[in-house]
């Protein structure tokens, strides 16, 4: 019996080895696609997967921020605002240079890290009842909410990005804390109690919210997971929860009515914790027209005085090329503190007065004073040659334990450097200062945790490596899926097929 021609045809190797290429060939590229499905998942599974191709490992956690994340034991959601596409192509801020899919990406393994952890994206456009819900905050796209049950924290880009401009080459440097950022939010938003720090102003403060010179200042007390609230003395009474009231060289004489509120503020015998009045000065400081406010501390044992420090060794100020020797360097006291405060810069200061080391309640010290060289002038004198010399207190604590509640104490304290909370000294890692600031606060506040103050580093970036990166990321897909599969399958297809064709 005759075969029929299309049996003919199927027995023909001809067809056998063409059909066996054919499946091999979709078996593979069945394969292949399986291996970037799983890939793909287990990618967004375990973000930690993805390979981090930055220089400076911007995509990577710090050891700090991991063992925050670990620690975590409240449900804690990341909301990144803006939509996913966005934020993860690194359309967001892309004309400032910034990689902002960072952010993600270190939120990502934040939530790998901890269960407790979710990261979600708020496209303002499609969710516009969640920015209305945080109306005050005004939330737009990159800006970072932290929250649990207990509070929420709310980053801006400038907590955790830098851009400044070299002075020298004119170029742009950018900076990223994004690791340090997430983590201290991660933990103050987790914390039972949070030290609040409180600004008086209503008094024409010079150190104010208003001109921008406190804003190092309160950026640094926010990093150490203090939280600070600004409330006009004038109009509002004194936030119930704060540990420290600062008052930053008011100008306009505070009201007997005021006088009374902080003093019921430091002297209520039941507070829970320590509390503190913390004032500063300036050398042109028009005392005589603030007897009220002048009264209040000289009860405390603390005077105010009108003049600058200036220094006559050379070793011990920093020449700033006016004639004067007023940029000093000071020495903090031992016996209140043990941290390294090498290169403390106190410039423009005043010298506080001690009308008493001690009475039947309050106790007085210094906490940071000038060297035995040091003298003072007035404000525009130039430095003298032959000046009469002595020690002088810069800042001073008056102390007074109050009744009945154990180891709780009222601080007042008078700082005559209002300069040495400005951004180009507080900001500036070579002088002493805020690491200073930093302790002190934790001492007012009896804050003893280490882990409040996770260190915010500034991790220089590179737009050059990032762009290369994202380009070599590209350039690897570009080759792999374009370029070697298909030419490995048409090879192997190839092969399969020469060698059949000789069986």
């Amino acid at each position: 019996m005759k075969k029929s021609k299309f049996s003919a045809v199927m027995q023909q190797d001809k067809f056998k080895h063409g059909s066996l290429a054919v499946v091999f060939t979709a078996i593979f590229i069945a394969v292949v696609i399986v291996v970037n499905i799983l890939a793909t998942a287990l990618t967004d599974r375990f973000p930690s997967m993805n390979i981090d191709l930055t220089n400076e490992g911007l995509n990577t956690l710090s050891e700090e921020a991991i063992d925050v994340a670990k620690n975590i034991e409240n449900d804690t959601t990341i909301y990144i605002i803006g939509s996913e596409d966005s934020i993860r192509n690194d359309q967001v801020y892309a004309s400032y240079g910034l990689q902002y899919s960072q952010v993600a990406n270190l939120a990502d393994r934040m939530a790998e890290v901890n269960g407790k952890i979710n990261v979600e994206f708020i496209d303002p456009d499609r969710n516009p009842k969640f920015i209305s819900d945080y109306a005050e905050d005004y939330l737009s796209s990159g800006k970072v909410l932290v929250k649990t049950e207990k509070r929420y924290k709310v980053l801006s880009i400038n907590d955790l990005f830098t851009v400044t401009q070299n002075s020298e080459t004119g170029a742009y440097e950018y900076y990223s804390m994004v690791d340090g950022a997430l983590a201290n939010a991660l933990y103050l938003v987790n914390l039972d109690n949070v030290p609040v720090v409180a600004l008086a102003v209503g008094h024409d403060e010079m150190l104010a919210t208003a001109n921008g010179s406190m804003d190092s200042f309160s950026g640094l007390l926010e990093d150490n997971n203090f939280l600070v609230k600004e409330f006009n003395i004038l109009t509002e009474k004194i936030p119930e929860e704060a540990s420290v009231v600062f008052i930053g060289t008011p100008t306009k004489d505070y009201t007997p009515e005021e006088i009374d509120k902080i003093e019921a503020f430091i002297s209520d015998e039941t507070m829970a914790s320590s509390r503190t009045l913390y004032f500063t000065a300036y050398p042109t400081q028009s005392w005589d027209t603030m007897p009220n406010l002048k009264g209040f501390l000289n009860e405390w044992g603390l005077n105010p005085t009108v003049g600058v420090i200036q220094e006559s060794d050379s070793s011990r100020f920093m020449s700033i090329g006016s004639g004067q020797a007023s940029y000093i360097y000071a020495d903090v006291n031992t016996d209140m503190f043990t941290g390294d405060y090498s290169g403390l810069l106190m410039p423009g200061s005043s010298a506080v007065e001690f009308l008493f080391k001690a009475n039947d309640e309050i106790v007085t010290y210094p906490l940071v004073e000038t060297a035995d060289t040091a003298y003072i002038t007035a404000f525009d004198a130039t430095a003298e040659e032959n000046p009469e010399t002595a020690v002088h207190t810069i800042t001073a604590l008056a102390q007074r334990y109050v009744a009945g509640n154990g180891n709780i104490q009222a601080n007042v304290i008078l700082d005559g450097c209002s300069m040495s909370y400005l951004p180009d000294v507080l900001s500036n890692s070579t002088f002493g200062n805020k690491a200073l600031v930093t302790d002190l606060f934790k001492k007012l506040t009896n804050t003893n945790d280490t882990r409040v103050g996770l260190t915010v580093k500034q991790t220089q970036t590179n737009t050059l490596d990032i762009s290369a990166s994202a380009a070599i990321i590209n350039l690897v897909g570009l080759i792999l899926y374009v370029v070697i599969v298909p030419v490995a399958v048409l090879a192997a297809g190839l092969v399969i097929f020469l060698r059949r064709r000789h069986l």
